[in-house]
């Protein structure tokens, strides 16, 4: 019966403004792709009530001229979803022209830093995303003359990624720029308050490259969700894709970096049967990709397709590919697509290694090729293929779920907004003050809020379908035991928004209360039972047990049932019920603590009780076949008013 609070998207800042925070990207919404990323955690921390100031320059990704609706100016500034965009002016240019990118990215540094830096005057932190690193020049002149800390958000390695991408080829040129790009990303990270980094195996390589430790993080990159909000429509029937193939997607840029000539290569030849590739985007590899693929019958090219097609793309599609070329900074990279993916609950073919295959592993949800290797690659679409698509739907269904926990707008803003509040000095807003709440012993009143919370949250458990004058007596069970341990959460209003309950000695607290109650329980039960006599052993079982995970129950105080209310979960009021009903535990006389919840399908519950010191210590099936974990832990010294996390009991 025991769960803990899950998350809820959306949700928003529970103390009202916060702190003023700057953001410098040279992208921004309505530039697509990965360029929009930036604007996903700005509207996040204004929904949240930090008043966010974005210094960008005029939208001109991925096409390279200046967006409809912006006429080119020295400065301009607008307002989106809430957050203060000021723009600087700067050359367009991306596409294949060298210079021309060199001028777009020298012009908005030049610009950013006369025109817009005012503009994060007043700013409590700015969070820089350094890529390209040009960037630095408003950076360094926000830390150092107006004196605004600063957060660094690594994107791409420099000069590593420069090198590696075959934008300089010259031997001698590169000699000569890869030491002064050296130089000048020291530089910045030095200048850096923290060095945030978007995949995982980085911090470790910059720390060897003389970042401290202290300074460096890990934060995801979301997916861009508004875009994703929309369900797609399947269009195998308009594209000529029977019911049963198999379809693997690559949607993105088509040039040297992602190397999809290995792809279409392992293509050609006999056609795998039950089974479609399909190529959307569009770059300098575009031509050649074509010409390969005359002797690849199972690969079509769609063409570049509008963002608002993504959906549908995706709802198509059974599994997604996501190819990195074979160079040295392979393995630290994690395209945005990787979240993307996640996102949209799609299997995954990852060519490449690093930290993007250990993403989809991790999550159940894709396997791994050697890029380069045709052989390997059409050996794994084979694979894919007796997989079969409901397979393929339910391992994809593992990697959204993955994606929801650690990658998700909500879950990504809250590691970032709680870097910045450190950084600045201010209580985390997502973690709630004493101010906020009230913890107190479980009281008569409470009995039908509690009940109601219980349905809330357990809305499928054997308990719950018993009925809500169950529950009551369930709980009123619980009132004036002397081994009963009881923590009721409340917000300011009065509204019960928590509870947890247990037990010190659950063997003789469990007996006392079916004497007690017995009646009372089958009564409020009963319609249950006209339907159903034999639910009266299981009845019964339920509410006495204690813990026994298939042998005799540990020693120590049990954790029977503790719960949040959707309307605050993920704002750390769940970490808080359950350090007071330890608190209380120990000071009941017991020196552990114990509790039993699902084994499958419940990582989110499971990672909860592990952030908050429980340890897992057995895996058994219950009645019924049902696969369940107990976690224990030792109960330290107990709380005091003013300790730990502001909770206490009164």
């Amino acid at each position: 019966m025991v769960a803990a609070p899950g998350r809820r998207e959306g949700s928003v800042c529970p103390r009202g403004p916060g702190v003023k925070i700057g953001i410098i990207s040279q992208w921004y919404e309505p530039e697509t792709g990965p360029a929009a990323l930036p604007a996903v955690m700005a509207r996040e921390l204004a929904a949240r009530g930090h008043e966010v100031v974005v210094l960008t320059g005029f939208p001109n990704y991925p096409e390279g001229r200046i967006a409809e609706g912006y006429p080119l100016r020295p400065r301009m500034t607008e307002v989106r979803d809430g957050v203060t965009v000021v723009r600087t002016v700067l050359a367009p240019g991306q596409g294949r022209s060298a210079w021309r990118r060199v001028l777009n990215y020298v012009s908005f540094a030049a610009s950013s830093t006369l025109l817009g830096v005012p503009a994060l005057r007043d700013c409590d932190v700015v969070w820089v995303n350094a890529s390209p690193i040009t960037v630095a020049a408003p950076m360094l002149l926000t830390r150092y003359v107006l004196r605004v800390p600063v957060v660094c958000e690594v994107s791409d390695l420099w000069p590593d990624t420069l090198m590696a991408s075959g934008f300089v080829t010259s031997q001698r040129i590169r000699g000569l720029i890869e030491p002064v790009l050296s130089v000048w990303t020291g530089v910045m990270y030095r200048a850096a308050d923290a060095v945030v980094t978007i995949a995982p195996s980085v911090p470790g390589l910059l720390s060897k490259r003389g970042v401290s430790r202290e300074r460096l993080c890990f934060i995801p990159k979301p997916a861009n969700e508004r875009s994703l909000a929309e369900p797609g429509v399947d269009r195998r029937a308009e594209w000529g894709i029977g019911e049963q193939d198999v379809v693997l997607l690559y949607a993105g840029s088509m040039g040297r970096a992602q190397g999809l000539e290995t792809l279409v290569l392992a293509m050609q030849g006999a056609p795998e049967q039950n089974f479609v590739c399909l190529l959307a985007g569009g770059g300098t590899m575009e031509d050649e990709l074509r010409s390969l693929a005359r002797n690849a019958p199972n690969v079509r090219f769609l063409g570049r397709r509008p963002v608002s097609e993504m959906p549908d793309l995706l709802a198509t599609a059974d599994a997604v590919y996501i190819s990195l070329a074979d160079d040295p900074m392979t393995p630290y990279t994690l395209p945005s697509k990787t979240q993307e993916t996640l996102a949209a609950g799609k299997f995954a073919l990852v060519a490449g290694t690093g930290d993007v295959l250990t993403t989809f592993v991790e999550a159940g949800a894709g396997i791994g090729v050697a890029q380069g290797d045709p052989g390997a690659i059409r050996a794994a679409v084979r694979d894919i293929v007796r997989l079969g698509r409901q397979e393929l739907a339910r391992r994809g269904a593992s990697g959204r779920a993955a994606y929801d926990e650690r990658y998700c707008v909500r879950a990504v803003t809250d590691r970032a907004e709680r870097l910045l509040c450190d950084i600045v000095g201010e209580e985390n807003p997502r973690e709630p003050r004493a101010q906020d709440f009230c913890i107190r012993p479980l009281q008569r009143r409470d009995v039908p809020a509690v009940a109601a919370l219980h349905r809330a949250s357990f809305p499928e458990f054997f308990l719950t379908s018993l009925g809500d004058g169950f529950l009551r007596e369930f709980y009123a069970g619980f009132l004036h035991d002397r081994d009963a341990v009881t923590a009721i959460l409340t917000m300011p209003s009065g509204e019960v928004a928590g509870v947890a309950v247990g037990s010190t000695r659950p063997d003789g607290f469990f007996s006392r209360l079916l004497r007690r109650r017995l009646l009372g329980l089958l009564v409020r039960s009963v319609q249950a039972m006209v339907k159903d006599m034999t639910i009266v052993p299981r009845l019964l079982a339920a509410v006495t047990y204690r813990g026994e995970a298939g042998g005799e129950a540990p020693e120590g105080a049990l954790l029977s049932s503790i719960c949040v209310s959707p309307d605050i979960q993920g704002a750390g009021y769940g970490t808080a019920l359950l350090a007071a009903w330890e608190a209380a535990a120990s000071a009941g006389g017991a020196v552990a603590a114990y509790l039993t919840t699902d084994a499958l399908g419940n990582d989110v519950v499971q990672r909860f009780y592990e952030r908050a010191g429980w340890t897992c210590d057995r895996e058994y099936l219950a009645s019924g076949k049902r696969r369940m974990k107990r976690y224990c832990r030792s109960l330290g010294p107990v709380m005091t008013e003013g300790e730990g996390d502001g909770s206490s009991l009164t």
